[in-house]
């Protein structure tokens, strides 16, 4: 296998994971309105950019084979995002990223989604780890990782640039011997 293949979606408690498309337009023009940050990277940022990213641009991540940007969706609305990249599939490794909506956090759908992704990888590929890497100051995705049943690996100092300075990564991993 050389590409993630969320068809169908992965569906959990509360949540349906799948890859976007055009019919949330006006979701992701109301969010990049708002200045909302959960998108996934490379998202628009500006309104006018958004047919040609849940066109393209969003889905350009898996035709390269390196991973996967998925909508979060309860109730029909997206409520976040969550991306597998840095893929290396001779490895057996990817990397989780996700975000959610500022009005739609402290519900636990991102420690939700977490799990999920992480048995479809477990259950659907021969991958046999995922990293998890948050903000040394970000608690709530500390606790989403920890939650989602990630073992706290270490901390790569200075690793990342922000607006402030360097900043402290905390590296997590699952192994699909973790998977409970």
């Amino acid at each position: 296998m050389t590409a993630f293949a969320p068809d169908p979606p992965i569906l959990t408690g509360r949540l349906v994971i799948r890859p976007f498309r055009p019919g949330d337009a006006a979701r992701v023009h109301s969010v990049i309105r708002a200045r909302d940050r959960f998108l996934p990277p490379g998202a628009p940022g500006h309104p006018s950019g958004v047919s040609q990213w849940l066109s393209h641009g969003v889905h350009e991540l898996h035709r390269s084979g390196q991973g996967v940007h998925l909508a979060m969706e309860t109730e029909g609305l997206v409520v976040g995002a969550i991306s597998l990249f840095k893929t290396l599939w001779g490895a057996g490794t990817t990397e989780v990223g996700y975000g959610v909506h500022p009005l739609h956090r402290d519900r636990g759908y991102a420690t939700e989604a977490v799990r999920g992704v992480a048995r479809w990888v477990f259950e659907t590929t021969a991958m046999r780890r995922i990293e998890l890497r948050a903000d040394r100051g970000n608690t709530a995705s500390l606790r989403v990782a920890e939650k989602a049943g990630f073992v706290r690996e270490g901390v790569l100092r200075a690793a990342e640039l922000g607006e402030d300075g360097p900043r402290d990564i905390v590296v997590f991993g699952m192994l699909r011997s973790d998977l409970s």
